[in-house]
């Protein structure tokens, strides 16, 4: 299905005479900008002093410092000013303009750049611009204005009227080292109804073709999901406004990070959708904790739409067909219940998770702890119990249940002492016992010797969550991921990233998705973490 969708995409690019329409009025569809060479060269010093690079990068600025000596530029090019990219989507796709701006300190010089360097000879051309030609793609324009060159793929592109301004293009500095701006509401309408039109039609011949071979099971299935997909599709397509993309790199806060934003069309259910994402609230991210002593921690709190909804219960029940009929018949029972008993979680299409790796404690040791929202709570505990009746003799010593050992809330607790525990497994968290929590909506775990972090977490309020959060705090990975680094070892290593100071705050990876006026997807990395994961090559560790 997916080389047929592909296909389709290729032919929408490829048959530039399938769909015409007029460019649309208006802001380019695409905007692309990027920092100064001079910018760019400072960001790269920096981030190669964090990987043990930076000598490599000072090499190159000194090439550029050489190359720029006799005042006009590097090989031309401004190295003070910022690169840009325009490109206004049209029904012919592949002449749609485009307008490539490459800041300019001395004309002839660029010019002998193209000459010595690439072989590009460019000529007088109509209207006050120059034509060379180029491989591939035969020819390209070139004006020069605005102390910029414009490059483009004809004259039209280059009309001096409609060229943007410096000024004007680059007047928002929001510190990006790089940027991308796409503007789905400047996609020609009849170039969406064309990509719709052929995600559809590869669906469904695909459909058609793998139809005899399916089961009714399959074809329940795969039918939600082809129809859910082409209908995602069509929603982004058709109700997206802007999808952005920036790139920072911050030395003074020791920051790397990124961003993409979705933002919709007011009034649509897209719009609709990501709005439902934010002000919600979780019981499983409450019950793990705020996360200051964590090594690790992810939350997930989302539902599908209540039209992706539609149905999913059939596709559950269909799903579950498949997976019974061609089992042992002495399995047969056992299993069915088991996933029946979790059906109506699946049917359910919300997620609302969060684990998280705690500690260590004054001890050295460690606390895994997790939760996740169900439905049928009770069934499931009862699942278990009568799972450890029927097949609990077969474990001998390996494993000791104790039921309804203490309540807490609306939670039953129980515990499972697991004497065959991994010794590397019981040293990490000081404890071969696993706490078990169940209620009618939540079930939650931890890996501890007394249950003290779980019972606390029982007792806490529905906190606020987004879509998807992680956190990482790498000084405190390290000595759990090398298993083999000595004390020393690791002392030498975080003295190398973070000096005589404390690690903590300035170790980490973040990864947030948000919902809202918006769909925001962060991602940050903190300098100093990344200067020590670099240095994990030194001590081999695996």
């Amino acid at each position: 299905m997916r080389i047929r969708w592909i296909a389709a995409l290729a032919a929408m690019f490829l048959a530039t005479d399938a769909v015409q329409a007029e460019a649309p009025k208006g802001q380019p569809t695409v905007e692309v900008r990027l920092r100064s060479v001079n910018d760019l060269l400072d960001k790269a010093e920096y981030v190669g002093g964090l990987i043990g690079q930076e000598e490599a990068i000072k090499g190159v600025r000194g090439i550029v410092k050489q190359l720029s000596a006799d005042g006009k530029g590097l090989e031309g090019i401004d190295t003070k000013k910022p690169f840009g990219l325009t490109a206004t989507l049209t029904g012919d796709v592949v002449s749609s303009p485009l307008t490539i701006m490459i800041p300019i300190a001395d004309q002839d010089r660029f010019l002998k750049l193209l000459k010595e360097r690439l072989d590009v000879t460019p000529e007088k051309a109509a209207d006050g611009t120059l034509k060379a030609a180029v491989p591939v793609i035969n020819e390209v324009y070139l004006r020069f204005a605005n102390d910029y060159v414009y490059i483009g793929r004809s004259v039209k592109d280059l009309d001096a009227k409609t060229l943007p301004t410096p000024k004007a293009f680059f007047a928002k500095d929001d510190g990006a080292v790089g940027s991308v701006l796409v503007r789905f509401d400047s996609i020609p309408a009849e170039l969406k109804t064309f990509v719709i039109g052929q995600l559809e039609l590869g669906i469904a011949e695909q459909r058609k073709k793998n139809g005899e071979k399916e089961s009714a099971a399959q074809k329940a299935i795969l039918d939600w999901v082809g129809e859910n997909t082409t209908s995602a599709i069509t929603s982004l397509i058709d109700n997206a406004k802007e999808l952005q993309l920036r790139v920072f790199i911050d030395e003074k806060a020791d920051d790397l990070s990124a961003e993409i934003t979705l933002t919709s069309k007011t009034g649509t259910v897209l719009a609709k959708n990501i709005a439902n994402l934010a002000g919600r609230t979780s019981l499983p991210a409450a019950i793990i904790g705020t996360g200051k002593d964590s090594v690790a921690r992810l939350t997930a709190k989302a539902g599908l739409p209540d039209g992706v909804k539609k149905d999913l219960g059939k596709v559950v029940d269909a799903a579950i067909t498949e997976i019974v009929k061609d089992l042992p018949d002495e399995q047969k029972p056992i299993i069915e219940r088991v996933l029946k008993t979790l059906a109506p979680t699946l049917k359910a299409g919300e997620v609302d998770f969060a684990v998280a790796l705690n500690g260590p404690n004054s001890k050295g040791a460690h606390t895994l702890i997790g939760a996740v929202g169900v439905k049928g709570g009770k069934d499931i505990e009862k699942l278990i119990k009568d799972l450890v009746k029927d097949f609990g003799p077969f474990l001998g010593d390996a494993a000791k249940f104790q039921f309804d050992v203490e309540t807490v809330g609306s939670f039953k607790v129980h515990t499972i002492t697991v004497a065959a525990m991994p010794p590397e497994v019981e040293k990490l968290f000081g404890s071969n016992k696993i706490w078990l929590a169940t209620s009618e909506d939540h079930i939650a775990f931890s890996i501890e010797s007394d249950g003290t972090s779980l019972k606390a977490g029982l007792k806490a309020q529905p906190a606020a969550a987004s879509v998807l959060t992680v956190d990482v705090a790498f000084a405190k990975l390290i000595p759990l991921i090398g298993k083999d680094l000595k004390p020393d070892e690791v002392k030498a290593m975080l003295k190398d990233a973070f000096g005589d100071g404390s690690p903590v705050g300035k170790d980490t990876l973040s990864i947030t998705v948000t919902g809202g006026d918006q769909l925001t997807v962060k991602g940050k990395l903190k300098g100093k973490g990344l200067r020590l994961l670099t240095t994990l090559d030194q001590f081999k560790v695996k």
